[in-house]
Protein backbone atom coordinates (compact mmCIF):
# COMPACT_ATOMS: atom_id res chain seq x y z
CA UNK A 1 0.00 0.00 0.00
CA UNK A 2 2.82 2.19 0.70
CA UNK A 3 4.32 1.64 -2.46
CA UNK A 4 1.42 2.34 -4.52
CA UNK A 5 1.06 5.72 -2.44
CA UNK A 6 4.44 6.10 -3.33
CA UNK A 7 4.33 5.81 -7.31
CA UNK A 8 0.77 7.61 -7.41
CA UNK A 9 2.76 10.57 -5.39
CA UNK A 10 5.30 10.32 -8.10
CA UNK A 11 3.49 10.28 -10.93
CA UNK A 12 1.53 13.21 -9.15
CA UNK A 13 4.01 15.22 -9.02
CA UNK A 14 5.20 14.16 -12.68
CA UNK A 15 2.35 15.70 -13.75
CA UNK A 16 2.24 18.93 -11.93
CA UNK A 17 5.28 19.51 -13.22
CA UNK A 18 3.95 19.42 -16.74
CA UNK A 19 1.20 22.70 -15.31
CA UNK A 20 4.62 24.49 -14.38
CA UNK A 21 5.48 28.07 -16.34
CA UNK A 22 6.58 27.20 -20.19
CA UNK A 23 9.74 25.19 -21.15
CA UNK A 24 11.11 25.03 -17.49
CA UNK A 25 14.16 22.58 -17.18
CA UNK A 26 12.91 19.79 -15.44
CA UNK A 27 15.37 17.20 -13.82
CA UNK A 28 13.32 13.97 -13.98
CA UNK A 29 16.26 12.06 -12.18
CA UNK A 30 14.73 13.15 -8.86
CA UNK A 31 11.53 11.05 -9.61
CA UNK A 32 12.55 8.35 -11.64
CA UNK A 33 13.58 6.09 -9.70
CA UNK A 34 10.10 4.70 -9.34
CA UNK A 35 8.44 5.57 -12.08
CA UNK A 36 11.17 3.75 -14.43
CA UNK A 37 13.53 1.84 -12.86
CA UNK A 38 15.35 1.50 -16.21
CA UNK A 39 15.69 4.41 -16.86
CA UNK A 40 19.30 5.08 -15.71
CA UNK A 41 20.60 2.20 -17.17
CA UNK A 42 19.57 2.78 -20.72
CA UNK A 43 20.66 6.61 -20.27
CA UNK A 44 24.21 5.09 -19.95
CA UNK A 45 23.74 3.15 -23.54
CA UNK A 46 22.60 3.86 -27.08
CA UNK A 47 23.69 5.84 -29.40
CA UNK A 48 24.58 9.33 -28.56
CA UNK A 49 26.12 10.70 -31.90
CA UNK A 50 23.31 13.13 -32.84
CA UNK A 51 23.11 14.88 -29.55
CA UNK A 52 27.04 15.06 -30.03
CA UNK A 53 26.48 16.75 -33.57
CA UNK A 54 23.90 19.38 -31.72
CA UNK A 55 26.14 20.08 -28.88
CA UNK A 56 28.58 21.71 -31.69
CA UNK A 57 26.17 23.09 -34.02
CA UNK A 58 25.40 26.67 -34.64
CA UNK A 59 21.77 26.12 -34.94
CA UNK A 60 21.01 23.63 -32.44
CA UNK A 61 23.29 24.72 -29.22
CA UNK A 62 22.08 27.72 -27.66
CA UNK A 63 19.20 25.35 -26.12
CA UNK A 64 20.64 21.61 -26.57
CA UNK A 65 23.48 22.55 -23.75
CA UNK A 66 21.36 23.72 -21.09
CA UNK A 67 19.72 19.94 -20.53
CA UNK A 68 20.96 16.65 -20.15
CA UNK A 69 20.15 13.45 -21.21
CA UNK A 70 17.69 13.29 -17.46
CA UNK A 71 16.15 16.45 -18.38
CA UNK A 72 13.47 16.97 -20.66
CA UNK A 73 12.18 20.61 -21.61
CA UNK A 74 8.95 21.07 -20.55
CA UNK A 75 6.23 23.11 -21.81
CA UNK A 76 2.94 24.85 -20.38
CA UNK A 77 0.46 21.79 -21.04
CA UNK A 78 1.11 18.12 -21.89
CA UNK A 79 -1.02 18.51 -24.63
CA UNK A 80 1.02 21.18 -26.03
CA UNK A 81 4.48 19.30 -24.98
CA UNK A 82 3.68 16.02 -27.12
CA UNK A 83 1.64 17.30 -29.58
CA UNK A 84 3.56 20.94 -30.25
CA UNK A 85 -0.11 22.77 -29.93
CA UNK A 86 -1.56 21.41 -33.18
CA UNK A 87 -3.19 17.99 -32.21
CA UNK A 88 -4.60 17.10 -29.14
CA UNK A 89 -6.73 14.27 -29.90
CA UNK A 90 -3.62 11.58 -31.32
CA UNK A 91 -6.35 8.36 -30.30
CA UNK A 92 -9.13 10.44 -32.27
CA UNK A 93 -6.66 10.43 -35.55
CA UNK A 94 -5.11 6.86 -35.27
CA UNK A 95 -9.27 5.96 -35.58
CA UNK A 96 -9.86 7.36 -38.18
CA UNK A 97 -7.32 6.39 -40.19
CA UNK A 98 -7.75 2.81 -38.68
CA UNK A 99 -10.99 3.39 -40.54
CA UNK A 100 -9.62 4.09 -43.74
CA UNK A 101 -7.68 0.71 -43.71
CA UNK A 102 -10.78 -1.12 -43.47
CA UNK A 103 -11.70 0.23 -46.74
CA UNK A 104 -11.81 -2.41 -49.79
CA UNK A 105 -9.46 -0.57 -51.78
CA UNK A 106 -7.30 0.68 -49.38
CA UNK A 107 -6.99 -2.77 -47.22
CA UNK A 108 -5.66 -4.52 -50.87
CA UNK A 109 -3.19 -1.82 -51.33
CA UNK A 110 -1.71 -1.96 -48.16
CA UNK A 111 -1.57 -5.97 -48.03
CA UNK A 112 0.29 -5.83 -51.51
CA UNK A 113 2.45 -3.62 -49.76
CA UNK A 114 3.24 -5.49 -46.90
CA UNK A 115 3.63 -8.42 -48.54
CA UNK A 116 6.51 -7.08 -50.37
CA UNK A 117 8.33 -5.50 -47.56
CA UNK A 118 8.81 -9.21 -45.97
CA UNK A 119 11.21 -11.30 -48.22
CA UNK A 120 13.49 -14.68 -47.00
CA UNK A 121 16.53 -15.61 -48.63
CA UNK A 122 18.12 -18.87 -49.60
CA UNK A 123 18.84 -19.15 -45.89
CA UNK A 124 15.81 -17.92 -44.35
CA UNK A 125 16.76 -14.88 -43.07
CA UNK A 126 14.74 -11.02 -43.29
CA UNK A 127 17.02 -8.81 -42.44
CA UNK A 128 20.20 -8.86 -42.89
CA UNK A 129 24.07 -7.65 -40.61
CA UNK A 130 26.76 -6.08 -43.07
CA UNK A 131 29.99 -4.38 -41.68
CA UNK A 132 31.62 -1.57 -43.00
CA UNK A 133 35.02 -0.23 -42.64
CA UNK A 134 35.65 -2.28 -40.28
CA UNK A 135 39.22 -4.13 -39.39
CA UNK A 136 37.00 -6.93 -37.09
CA UNK A 137 38.43 -10.19 -37.80
CA UNK A 138 36.66 -13.37 -38.44
CA UNK A 139 35.80 -14.43 -34.97
CA UNK A 140 34.75 -11.32 -33.94
CA UNK A 141 32.30 -10.74 -37.06
CA UNK A 142 30.48 -14.12 -36.23
CA UNK A 143 30.24 -13.00 -32.17
CA UNK A 144 28.24 -9.94 -33.46
CA UNK A 145 26.63 -11.85 -35.90
CA UNK A 146 25.39 -14.00 -32.90
CA UNK A 147 24.27 -11.44 -31.32
CA UNK A 148 22.31 -9.66 -34.30
CA UNK A 149 20.08 -13.29 -34.57
CA UNK A 150 19.61 -13.21 -30.93
CA UNK A 151 18.16 -9.42 -31.44
CA UNK A 152 16.59 -9.93 -34.44
CA UNK A 153 14.74 -13.05 -33.41
CA UNK A 154 13.12 -11.11 -30.53
CA UNK A 155 10.88 -9.13 -33.23
CA UNK A 156 9.98 -12.53 -34.94
CA UNK A 157 9.53 -10.90 -38.47
CA UNK A 158 8.50 -14.17 -40.19
CA UNK A 159 5.39 -14.01 -38.30
CA UNK A 160 4.65 -10.69 -37.17
CA UNK A 161 6.79 -8.23 -39.77
CA UNK A 162 3.45 -8.10 -42.36
CA UNK A 163 1.86 -6.97 -38.86
CA UNK A 164 4.54 -4.41 -38.29
CA UNK A 165 4.45 -2.62 -41.68
CA UNK A 166 1.14 -2.83 -41.74
CA UNK A 167 1.26 -0.93 -38.20
CA UNK A 168 3.61 1.74 -39.83
CA UNK A 169 1.56 2.79 -42.75
CA UNK A 170 -1.99 2.94 -41.11
CA UNK A 171 -0.27 4.84 -37.61
CA UNK A 172 3.12 6.14 -38.90
CA UNK A 173 4.70 5.42 -35.50
CA UNK A 174 6.38 1.87 -34.24
CA UNK A 175 6.94 1.96 -30.68
CA UNK A 176 9.25 -1.35 -28.77
CA UNK A 177 10.16 -1.56 -25.41
CA UNK A 178 13.78 -2.71 -24.57
CA UNK A 179 13.64 -5.65 -21.93
CA UNK A 180 16.29 -6.40 -19.38
CA UNK A 181 16.83 -7.96 -16.34
CA UNK A 182 17.96 -5.06 -13.57
CA UNK A 183 20.40 -7.56 -12.18
CA UNK A 184 22.10 -8.93 -15.47
CA UNK A 185 22.56 -5.85 -18.02
CA UNK A 186 25.70 -7.02 -19.20
CA UNK A 187 23.69 -9.82 -20.53
CA UNK A 188 22.04 -6.87 -23.19
CA UNK A 189 18.48 -6.90 -24.25
CA UNK A 190 16.10 -9.87 -23.61
CA UNK A 191 13.15 -8.87 -25.76
CA UNK A 192 11.18 -6.81 -27.07
CA UNK A 193 7.65 -5.39 -26.52
CA UNK A 194 5.57 -3.61 -28.74
CA UNK A 195 3.60 -0.57 -27.50
CA UNK A 196 0.27 0.81 -28.53
CA UNK A 197 1.18 3.66 -30.24
CA UNK A 198 -1.68 5.82 -29.06
CA UNK A 199 -0.41 5.94 -25.29
CA UNK A 200 3.15 6.51 -25.86
CA UNK A 201 4.63 10.31 -27.84
CA UNK A 202 8.25 11.21 -28.52
CA UNK A 203 9.44 14.13 -26.93
CA UNK A 204 11.71 16.83 -29.01
CA UNK A 205 14.05 19.35 -27.53
CA UNK A 206 15.27 21.72 -30.61
CA UNK A 207 13.31 23.75 -33.05
CA UNK A 208 13.02 21.47 -35.94
CA UNK A 209 11.94 18.70 -33.72
CA UNK A 210 14.80 16.59 -35.54
CA UNK A 211 16.16 15.17 -32.20
CA UNK A 212 14.57 13.36 -29.34
CA UNK A 213 15.32 13.10 -25.81
CA UNK A 214 12.92 10.62 -24.42
CA UNK A 215 9.25 9.58 -24.41
CA UNK A 216 6.20 9.64 -22.32
CA UNK A 217 4.06 6.60 -21.79
CA UNK A 218 0.45 7.20 -20.70
CA UNK A 219 -0.12 4.30 -18.51
CA UNK A 220 -3.68 3.51 -18.10
CA UNK A 221 -5.19 2.71 -14.27
CA UNK A 222 -8.56 1.04 -14.60
CA UNK A 223 -11.05 1.63 -11.84
CA UNK A 224 -11.43 -1.94 -9.83
CA UNK A 225 -15.17 -1.37 -9.45
CA UNK A 226 -15.40 -0.78 -13.04
CA UNK A 227 -12.24 -2.87 -14.72
CA UNK A 228 -13.65 -1.30 -18.02
CA UNK A 229 -13.15 2.09 -17.07
CA UNK A 230 -9.92 3.90 -16.67
CA UNK A 231 -9.66 6.02 -13.64
CA UNK A 232 -6.67 8.09 -14.44
CA UNK A 233 -3.22 7.52 -16.25
CA UNK A 234 0.63 7.60 -14.94
CA UNK A 235 2.62 9.72 -16.87
CA UNK A 236 6.19 7.06 -16.87
CA UNK A 237 9.13 9.24 -19.08
CA UNK A 238 11.26 6.53 -20.78
CA UNK A 239 14.74 7.31 -22.29
CA UNK A 240 15.62 7.34 -25.82
CA UNK A 241 17.81 4.00 -25.77
CA UNK A 242 15.04 2.09 -24.21
CA UNK A 243 12.76 2.54 -27.05
CA UNK A 244 13.20 1.10 -30.70
CA UNK A 245 11.03 4.15 -32.36
CA UNK A 246 10.42 3.45 -36.13
CA UNK A 247 8.10 6.17 -38.27
CA UNK A 248 7.01 6.35 -41.18
CA UNK A 249 9.31 9.73 -42.35
CA UNK A 250 6.38 11.51 -43.11
CA UNK A 251 5.70 15.14 -41.30
CA UNK A 252 2.19 17.23 -41.20
CA UNK A 253 2.45 20.71 -42.64
CA UNK A 254 3.73 22.20 -39.06
CA UNK A 255 6.19 19.48 -38.96
CA UNK A 256 5.22 18.73 -35.76
CA UNK A 257 4.24 15.59 -35.80
CA UNK A 258 4.38 11.97 -37.54
CA UNK A 259 1.98 10.94 -40.47
CA UNK A 260 0.96 7.61 -41.09
CA UNK A 261 1.61 7.12 -45.46
CA UNK A 262 -1.79 6.21 -45.93
CA UNK A 263 -2.78 9.83 -45.18
CA UNK A 264 -1.54 10.58 -48.67
CA UNK A 265 -4.31 8.98 -49.94
CA UNK A 266 -7.75 10.75 -47.49
CA UNK A 267 -8.50 13.07 -50.18
CA UNK A 268 -8.90 10.12 -53.19
CA UNK A 269 -10.58 7.54 -50.36
CA UNK A 270 -13.43 10.42 -49.75
CA UNK A 271 -13.70 11.21 -53.38
CA UNK A 272 -14.21 7.86 -53.69
CA UNK A 273 -16.60 6.52 -51.07
CA UNK A 274 -18.68 9.81 -51.81
CA UNK A 275 -18.78 8.76 -55.57
CA UNK A 276 -20.15 4.71 -54.59
CA UNK A 277 -22.78 6.02 -52.54
CA UNK A 278 -24.42 8.44 -54.83
CA UNK A 279 -24.28 6.00 -57.54
CA UNK A 280 -25.99 3.36 -55.38
CA UNK A 281 -28.45 5.93 -54.45
CA UNK A 282 -29.04 6.92 -58.17
CA UNK A 283 -29.69 3.20 -59.07
CA UNK A 284 -31.82 2.60 -56.38
CA UNK A 285 -34.00 5.66 -57.09
CA UNK A 286 -33.94 5.51 -60.85
CA UNK A 287 -33.54 1.56 -61.17
CA UNK A 288 -37.39 0.56 -61.18
CA UNK A 289 -39.24 0.62 -64.53
CA UNK A 290 -42.32 3.01 -65.39
CA UNK A 291 -45.42 2.73 -67.13
CA UNK A 292 -46.58 5.66 -69.54
CA UNK A 293 -50.27 5.10 -70.39
CA UNK A 294 -51.51 7.00 -73.03
CA UNK A 295 -55.08 7.49 -73.01
CA UNK A 296 -57.71 8.67 -75.92
CA UNK A 297 -59.77 11.07 -74.52
CA UNK A 298 -61.58 11.83 -78.14
CA UNK A 299 -62.95 15.03 -78.17
CA UNK A 300 -63.78 15.56 -74.59
CA UNK A 301 -62.86 19.19 -72.89
CA UNK A 302 -60.05 19.29 -70.63
CA UNK A 303 -61.92 19.66 -67.47
CA UNK A 304 -63.91 16.32 -68.19
CA UNK A 305 -60.23 14.48 -69.70
CA UNK A 306 -58.79 15.20 -66.32
CA UNK A 307 -61.75 13.94 -64.33
CA UNK A 308 -61.67 10.69 -66.93
CA UNK A 309 -57.66 9.97 -65.89
CA UNK A 310 -58.50 10.21 -62.88
CA UNK A 311 -61.20 7.75 -62.85
CA UNK A 312 -58.84 5.53 -64.74
CA UNK A 313 -56.15 5.76 -62.48
CA UNK A 314 -58.89 4.76 -59.08
CA UNK A 315 -59.97 1.96 -61.61
CA UNK A 316 -56.76 0.01 -62.69
CA UNK A 317 -53.97 1.46 -59.62
CA UNK A 318 -56.22 1.17 -56.48
CA UNK A 319 -59.06 -1.94 -54.98
CA UNK A 320 -61.81 -1.91 -52.97
CA UNK A 321 -61.94 -2.98 -49.41
CA UNK A 322 -63.46 -2.74 -46.23
CA UNK A 323 -62.47 -1.10 -43.82
CA UNK A 324 -63.83 -1.21 -40.12
CA UNK A 325 -62.61 2.21 -38.75
CA UNK A 326 -64.23 3.69 -41.75
CA UNK A 327 -67.67 1.73 -41.73
CA UNK A 328 -67.17 1.03 -45.33
CA UNK A 329 -65.47 0.35 -48.84
CA UNK A 330 -63.00 2.13 -49.53
CA UNK A 331 -60.74 2.65 -51.96
CA UNK A 332 -56.63 1.40 -51.28
CA UNK A 333 -53.42 1.65 -53.40
CA UNK A 334 -52.72 -1.89 -54.93
CA UNK A 335 -49.09 -2.47 -55.73
CA UNK A 336 -49.75 -5.38 -57.04
CA UNK A 337 -51.82 -4.00 -60.37
CA UNK A 338 -48.53 -2.47 -61.71
CA UNK A 339 -48.10 -6.51 -63.01
CA UNK A 340 -51.78 -7.13 -63.93
CA UNK A 341 -52.57 -6.91 -67.60
CA UNK A 342 -54.64 -4.02 -69.20
CA UNK A 343 -57.32 -4.15 -71.69
CA UNK A 344 -58.65 -0.46 -73.20
CA UNK A 345 -61.88 -0.51 -76.22
CA UNK A 346 -60.80 1.25 -79.08
CA UNK A 347 -62.86 3.37 -81.29
CA UNK A 348 -62.66 3.05 -85.13
CA UNK A 349 -60.82 5.83 -86.38
CA UNK A 350 -58.61 5.96 -83.47
CA UNK A 351 -55.15 5.45 -82.24
CA UNK A 352 -57.21 4.57 -78.44
CA UNK A 353 -55.09 3.79 -75.32
CA UNK A 354 -51.80 2.44 -74.90
CA UNK A 355 -49.32 1.47 -72.59
CA UNK A 356 -45.64 1.73 -73.12
CA UNK A 357 -42.86 1.07 -71.21
CA UNK A 358 -40.11 3.74 -69.05
CA UNK A 359 -36.67 2.66 -68.99
CA UNK A 360 -35.08 2.81 -65.11
CA UNK A 361 -32.31 4.57 -66.27
CA UNK A 362 -30.39 5.58 -69.57
CA UNK A 363 -26.69 5.49 -67.87
CA UNK A 364 -27.08 2.72 -64.86
CA UNK A 365 -23.99 1.12 -66.51
CA UNK A 366 -21.62 4.10 -66.45
CA UNK A 367 -19.23 3.47 -64.38
CA UNK A 368 -16.07 5.73 -65.85
CA UNK A 369 -16.25 8.00 -63.29
CA UNK A 370 -15.98 5.59 -60.67
CA UNK A 371 -12.74 3.86 -62.26
CA UNK A 372 -11.34 7.45 -62.35
CA UNK A 373 -11.25 8.00 -58.50
CA UNK A 374 -10.27 4.21 -57.72
CA UNK A 375 -7.22 4.61 -59.96
CA UNK A 376 -6.63 7.74 -58.43
CA UNK A 377 -6.79 5.73 -55.15
CA UNK A 378 -4.49 3.90 -56.19
CA UNK A 379 -1.98 6.30 -57.67
CA UNK A 380 -1.84 7.71 -54.10
CA UNK A 381 -0.78 4.57 -52.72
CA UNK A 382 2.00 3.78 -55.05
CA UNK A 383 0.46 0.51 -55.75
CA UNK A 384 0.53 -0.39 -59.53
CA UNK A 385 -2.68 -1.08 -61.21
CA UNK A 386 -2.33 -4.51 -63.21
CA UNK A 387 -1.83 -5.73 -59.38
CA UNK A 388 -5.29 -5.15 -57.93
CA UNK A 389 -7.27 -4.91 -61.68
CA UNK A 390 -8.89 -8.25 -61.90
CA UNK A 391 -9.42 -7.86 -65.29
CA UNK A 392 -5.85 -7.17 -66.05
CA UNK A 393 -3.52 -9.77 -68.14
CA UNK A 394 -0.21 -10.72 -66.16
CA UNK A 395 2.55 -10.46 -68.64
CA UNK A 396 6.39 -10.74 -67.69
CA UNK A 397 6.42 -6.99 -66.92
CA UNK A 398 8.47 -5.47 -69.84
CA UNK A 399 5.55 -3.21 -70.74
CA UNK A 400 5.00 -1.93 -66.97
CA UNK A 401 8.30 -1.97 -65.89
CA UNK A 402 8.74 1.50 -64.99
CA UNK A 403 5.57 1.58 -62.52
CA UNK A 404 6.69 -1.42 -60.66
CA UNK A 405 10.22 -0.46 -60.76
CA UNK A 406 8.81 3.31 -58.87
CA UNK A 407 6.72 0.55 -56.20
CA UNK A 408 9.90 -1.65 -55.43
CA UNK A 409 12.15 1.23 -54.98
CA UNK A 410 9.28 2.84 -52.35
CA UNK A 411 9.36 -0.81 -50.60
CA UNK A 412 12.95 -0.52 -49.96
CA UNK A 413 12.81 2.91 -48.65
CA UNK A 414 10.30 1.65 -46.26
CA UNK A 415 12.70 -1.29 -45.26
CA UNK A 416 15.20 1.20 -44.51
CA UNK A 417 13.58 3.32 -42.51
CA UNK A 418 12.48 0.43 -40.46
CA UNK A 419 16.17 -1.01 -40.18
CA UNK A 420 17.49 2.34 -38.99
CA UNK A 421 15.08 2.28 -35.69
CA UNK A 422 16.26 -1.85 -35.21
CA UNK A 423 20.06 -0.15 -35.88
CA UNK A 424 19.54 1.80 -32.93
CA UNK A 425 18.43 -1.06 -30.67
CA UNK A 426 20.73 -3.51 -31.77
CA UNK A 427 23.69 -0.93 -30.51
CA UNK A 428 22.21 -0.29 -27.34
CA UNK A 429 22.08 -4.43 -27.21
CA UNK A 430 25.77 -4.81 -28.06
CA UNK A 431 26.48 -1.36 -25.89
CA UNK A 432 24.67 -3.27 -22.51
CA UNK A 433 27.01 -6.52 -23.18
CA UNK A 434 30.03 -4.76 -23.60
CA UNK A 435 31.29 -5.18 -26.99
CA UNK A 436 30.73 -1.89 -28.91
CA UNK A 437 33.24 -0.39 -26.79
CA UNK A 438 35.46 -3.58 -26.67
CA UNK A 439 35.40 -3.88 -30.27
CA UNK A 440 35.59 -0.26 -30.93
CA UNK A 441 33.05 -0.35 -33.27
CA UNK A 442 31.39 3.20 -34.18
CA UNK A 443 27.15 2.88 -35.73
CA UNK A 444 28.72 3.51 -39.10
CA UNK A 445 30.29 0.44 -38.95
CA UNK A 446 27.01 -1.77 -38.78
CA UNK A 447 24.55 -1.57 -41.61
CA UNK A 448 21.55 -3.77 -41.60
CA UNK A 449 19.19 -3.99 -44.41
CA UNK A 450 16.02 -5.93 -45.72
CA UNK A 451 15.83 -8.20 -48.39
CA UNK A 452 14.82 -6.38 -51.65
CA UNK A 453 11.35 -7.51 -53.10
CA UNK A 454 12.05 -9.33 -55.80
CA UNK A 455 9.72 -9.81 -58.41
CA UNK A 456 10.33 -7.15 -60.64
CA UNK A 457 13.77 -5.58 -58.56
CA UNK A 458 14.91 -8.57 -60.13
CA UNK A 459 13.69 -8.33 -63.35
CA UNK A 460 15.24 -4.96 -64.14
CA UNK A 461 18.74 -5.96 -62.97
CA UNK A 462 18.89 -8.53 -65.48
CA UNK A 463 17.42 -5.66 -68.23
CA UNK A 464 20.32 -3.93 -67.19
CA UNK A 465 23.01 -6.65 -67.14
CA UNK A 466 21.56 -6.84 -70.41
CA UNK A 467 22.47 -3.56 -71.52
CA UNK A 468 26.21 -3.89 -69.76
CA UNK A 469 26.97 -6.95 -71.95
CA UNK A 470 25.49 -5.56 -75.42
CA UNK A 471 27.65 -2.74 -74.98
CA UNK A 472 30.99 -4.51 -73.84
CA UNK A 473 30.30 -7.28 -76.39
CA UNK A 474 30.17 -4.33 -79.55
CA UNK A 475 33.25 -2.42 -77.84
CA UNK A 476 35.51 -5.63 -77.56
CA UNK A 477 35.07 -6.53 -80.71
CA UNK A 478 36.78 -3.46 -81.45
CA UNK A 479 40.63 -4.12 -82.31
CA UNK A 480 41.32 -0.45 -81.13
CA UNK A 481 39.93 -1.32 -77.70
CA UNK A 482 41.40 -3.35 -74.74
CA UNK A 483 39.28 -6.07 -73.48
CA UNK A 484 40.56 -5.78 -70.11
CA UNK A 485 39.58 -1.96 -70.36
CA UNK A 486 35.99 -3.03 -71.79
CA UNK A 487 35.77 -4.93 -68.42
CA UNK A 488 36.34 -2.33 -66.57
CA UNK A 489 35.16 0.37 -67.96
CA UNK A 490 31.28 -0.68 -69.20
CA UNK A 491 31.06 -4.41 -66.91
CA UNK A 492 32.22 -2.42 -64.20
CA UNK A 493 34.73 -5.41 -62.87
CA UNK A 494 37.37 -4.25 -60.51
CA UNK A 495 40.95 -5.79 -60.45
CA UNK A 496 40.07 -8.67 -58.55
CA UNK A 497 37.02 -9.94 -60.68
CA UNK A 498 39.56 -9.69 -64.03
CA UNK A 499 41.77 -11.59 -62.49
CA UNK A 500 39.63 -14.24 -61.10
CA UNK A 501 37.81 -14.21 -64.93
CA UNK A 502 41.14 -15.70 -66.02
CA UNK A 503 41.93 -18.19 -63.31
CA UNK A 504 38.59 -19.86 -64.45
CA UNK A 505 39.46 -19.30 -68.32
CA UNK A 506 42.24 -20.90 -67.73
CA UNK A 507 40.56 -23.96 -65.73
CA UNK A 508 37.98 -24.07 -68.67
CA UNK A 509 40.41 -24.47 -71.08
CA UNK A 510 42.10 -27.10 -69.02
CA UNK A 511 38.76 -29.02 -68.72
CA UNK A 512 38.05 -28.69 -71.86
CA UNK A 513 41.22 -30.11 -73.71
CA UNK A 514 40.69 -33.22 -71.23
CA UNK A 515 37.05 -33.63 -72.59
CA UNK A 516 39.37 -33.58 -76.29
CA UNK A 517 41.49 -36.13 -75.01
CA UNK A 518 38.26 -38.41 -73.80
CA UNK A 519 36.45 -38.16 -77.28
CA UNK A 520 39.53 -39.28 -78.88
CA UNK A 521 41.44 -41.68 -77.14
CA UNK A 522 38.40 -43.01 -74.80
CA UNK A 523 37.81 -43.06 -71.00
CA UNK A 524 41.56 -44.78 -70.42
CA UNK A 525 43.64 -42.10 -72.06
CA UNK A 526 46.12 -41.54 -69.39
CA UNK A 527 47.07 -44.94 -69.59
CA UNK A 528 47.95 -44.81 -72.95
CA UNK A 529 50.02 -42.05 -72.09
CA UNK A 530 51.56 -43.58 -69.89
CA UNK A 531 52.19 -46.65 -72.17
CA UNK A 532 53.67 -44.46 -74.83
CA UNK A 533 56.00 -42.87 -72.58
CA UNK A 534 57.80 -46.27 -71.03
CA UNK A 535 59.27 -46.64 -74.57
CA UNK A 536 60.65 -43.33 -74.52
CA UNK A 537 62.35 -44.44 -71.34
CA UNK A 538 64.32 -46.96 -73.22
CA UNK A 539 65.31 -44.87 -75.64
CA UNK A 540 66.80 -42.49 -73.57
CA UNK A 541 69.09 -45.24 -72.27
CA UNK A 542 69.58 -47.32 -75.17
CA UNK A 543 68.90 -44.78 -77.78
CA UNK A 544 65.59 -44.28 -80.06
CA UNK A 545 65.67 -44.02 -83.61
CA UNK A 546 65.34 -40.43 -85.17
CA UNK A 547 62.09 -39.21 -85.80
CA UNK A 548 59.80 -41.47 -83.56
CA UNK A 549 57.05 -39.70 -82.74
CA UNK A 550 55.46 -42.36 -80.00
CA UNK A 551 58.28 -41.43 -77.58
CA UNK A 552 56.95 -37.82 -76.70
CA UNK A 553 54.98 -36.79 -74.33
CA UNK A 554 51.33 -35.25 -74.92
CA UNK A 555 51.32 -31.13 -74.52
CA UNK A 556 51.34 -29.72 -70.95
CA UNK A 557 47.70 -28.00 -71.06
CA UNK A 558 46.00 -26.63 -68.10
CA UNK A 559 45.57 -23.01 -68.67
CA UNK A 560 48.83 -21.40 -69.63
CA UNK A 561 49.31 -17.70 -70.48
CA UNK A 562 48.54 -18.19 -74.13
CA UNK A 563 45.22 -19.45 -73.51
CA UNK A 564 44.00 -16.19 -72.24
CA UNK A 565 45.92 -13.99 -74.87
CA UNK A 566 49.27 -13.24 -72.87
CA UNK A 567 52.29 -13.84 -73.90
CA UNK A 568 54.33 -17.16 -72.92
CA UNK A 569 56.96 -17.08 -70.74
CA UNK A 570 60.69 -17.54 -72.99
CA UNK A 571 62.09 -20.72 -71.89
CA UNK A 572 66.03 -20.11 -70.45
CA UNK A 573 68.34 -20.79 -72.94
CA UNK A 574 70.38 -23.97 -71.86
CA UNK A 575 73.41 -22.86 -69.99
CA UNK A 576 76.85 -23.04 -72.17
CA UNK A 577 79.87 -25.71 -70.88
CA UNK A 578 82.42 -24.03 -69.76
CA UNK A 579 85.65 -23.94 -71.81
CA UNK A 580 88.48 -25.67 -71.38
CA UNK A 581 91.83 -24.53 -69.58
Amino acid sequence: MADQQNNSGQSGFLKNLVNKLPYQSVDFNKVLGDLNPQYNTFEETGMRRVEALAKNSVFYNNDFNNTGSGQIAIDGNYNSLVYANVEENKGGRLRDYRVMAAFSEISDSLDEICDECINKDENGSIVKLKFRNTELDGIKQVEIQEEFEKYIDYFDFEKKGFEYFRQILIEGELYFEHIIHKGYTEDGILGAVILPGDLIDPIYDNINNMIIKGYILRKPIFDPNKPEKIEKFDFIPMDENQISYINSGIWNQDKTFRLPFIENARRAYRQLSLVEDAIVIYRLVRAPERLVFNVDVGNMAPPKAEAYLRKLIQEYWSKKTFDSNQSGQVQKFNPQSMLDSFWFAKRQGSEGTSVTQLAGGANLGELADLMYFVNKLYKALKVPLNRLNPDSQFSDGTEILREELKFAKFIIRMQQQFASGLKNGFITHLKLKGLFAEYNLKAPNLHLEFNVPTNFYELRESQKLELKATNFNSLASNEFVSNTYAQKRYLGWNDVDIKANREFLRKDAEFQWEIQQIGAGGPSWRDDIEKAAAPEAAADLGGAPAGDVSAETPPDFGGGPADVGEPAPEEPAPEEPAPEV
